[in-house]
């Protein structure tokens, strides 16, 4: 690979690693795939190394292999100690081993990539996994497969091991380059826009690579960092926006957008404690930051700490907005105060459908048991008839007030869904609380067995209510 300004970056020398050949239905069979042609174009992307795979027949180490005396089957397989020494003949300032293999009758690639910095004697950087292949992929698939690799394993070694390289001028490269790669490279500014057309189009993985060497770039943009963590999190690398988020709020101690992603990385991940503890922290600093305190207030309520949230929701109540009036009406359901809830509808965004379902399932669930306990009283040997009708009048009323804070929100076409099954479930069961208030009076047993089957029923929507849930994504 001829590369102008060659000396201006280190040398990465590859060595393939390849496993040996195993048994398949009693005939030999090579698992090894060569992963050259699919990770060099994104080491080449990133403009930090220069990349030589070693071969036996290249010129360096035919030379060293005269200077030594060596044997050609000690040139074709070199040990790790021989390895070492070609790469100072190289002046490599890396090397990289290399196996990826395709286990028979399985639809995936299995990888083990190690780097070694000369001069240190552990490694620098390892990573293995697989990566997985669609069942009954053909060859274009199993390539899509192999770059989204490639394009991975570049991207971490740019930002596990490599950040702090500089990425050198824009290359010329030779007619020989390879014709896998037909389309120009985009100029500096025309690189937003196209990694805005890739998200669009939601071609995650191929806008990964080009926003993460943006963001190199610009390192003082925190809308990039902000977005490059959210594209993270949607291709299911939270570890990778974790360690980007710690390096951007190191940059950006203040920043109120990053703070509120780490709040929802630590929310996505279950640890409601230290999110709530991050959010009291970043409110001394910033107290009259709307933001911060709503999502604190969503913090507390998502645990079911009604105290905590109301008193986190107080300094805000003079305050008529939207955003506001939403927590007010959630925390009047969290707080079984339905009484108090507002009479205007309030726009549901998707974002806040899951919130919105756990208090409305709580409700449902509490007077569902309400209703299983009316009917074990009302079945007991020696009821108590006036106790029975007062609560079989109060049950009828509650599943009326519940099914009114229900009918407060308006939601986004992702939350219509689970809306209508929940608003469903509590339909069925005020059904149920009158069937049993009738069965208090009549003792008609047809009266309770309709009431069972409704609660029942309306347990199964509340269900759907939860598959129904649209997915979270930042």
């Amino acid at each position: 690979m001829a590369l102008a300004q060659a000396d201006a970056q280190p040398i990465l020398l590859i060595f393939a690693d390849p496993a040996p050949p195993i048994q398949q239905n009693e005939q030999p069979y090579d698992p090894n795939v060569d992963l050259k042609p699919h990770l060099t174009p994104f080491l080449d992307e990133l403009r930090k190394v220069q990349v030589e795979w070693y071969s036996p027949a290249h010129p360096t180490a035919r030379q060293f292999a005269q200077r030594r005396d060596l044997r050609e089957e000690q040139l074709a397989n070199p040990s790790p100690v021989l390895r070492a020494q070609l790469a100072r003949a190289w002046g490599a300032t890396y090397v990289m081993t290399v196996r990826c293999t395709r286990p028979p009758e399985k639809a995936q690639y299995e990888y083990a990539i190690t780097v070694w910095e000369l001069g240190k004697r552990a490694p620098v950087w390892e990573s293995e996994g697989f990566q997985q292949l669609a069942t009954g992929a053909g060859r274009a698939d199993a390539d899509a497969a192999l770059q989204t690799l490639g394009r991975t394993i570049a991207m971490r070694l740019d930002g596990e091991l490599w950040a702090s390289l500089p990425r050198v001028a824009e290359q010329v490269r030779t007619p020989a380059q390879s014709p896998a790669r037909p389309r120009e490279a985009p100029t500096p500014a025309d690189e937003p826009q196209r990694i805005e057309q890739l998200l669009r189009e939601g071609k995650l993985h191929e806008a990964l690579l080009p926003l993460r060497t943006l963001v190199n770039a610009e390192p003082e943009n925190a809308e990039r960092r902000l977005q490059l963590i959210r594209l993270y999190r949607r291709i299911g690398m939270p570890d990778a926006a974790r360690d980007e988020l710690q390096r951007a709020l190191q940059l950006f101690p203040d920043n109120e957008p990053l703070t509120l992603e780490w709040i929802e990385l630590l929310r996505a991940a279950g640890d409601y404690a230290d999110a709530a503890m991050r959010l009291q922290a970043a409110l001394e600093q910033q107290p009259h930051s709307k933001p911060l305190r709503l999502a604190l207030v969503d913090m507390y309520l998502a645990r079911g700490d009604v105290d905590a949230a109301a008193r986190a929701l107080q300094p805000l109540a003079a305050h008529d907005d939207s955003e506001t009036a939403l927590r007010r009406y959630l925390l009047n359901g969290a707080a079984n105060t339905l009484e108090d809830a507002p009479t205007t509808p309030l726009a549901l965004a998707d974002a806040h459908a899951h919130l919105w379902l756990q208090i409305a399932t709580r409700l449902l669930t509490d007077f569902a048991s309400e209703l299983l306990d009316l009917r074990r009283l009302a079945l007991s040997p020696n009821p108590n008839p006036n106790e029975l009708r007062q609560r079989s009048e109060r049950a009828v009323l509650t599943a009326l007030r519940i099914g009114q804070w229900l009918e407060r929100v308006q939601p986004e076409n992702g939350a219509r869904r689970t809306v209508t099954h929940a608003r469903f479930a509590c339909q069925m069961l005020a059904q149920a609380a009158q069937h049993m208030a009738r069965f208090v009076l009549s003792r008609k047993p047809e009266e309770e067995e309709r009431a069972s089957l409704l609660r029942v029923e309306a347990m199964r929507e509340l269900e759907q209510a939860q598959n129904a849930l649209p997915k979270r994504e930042p």
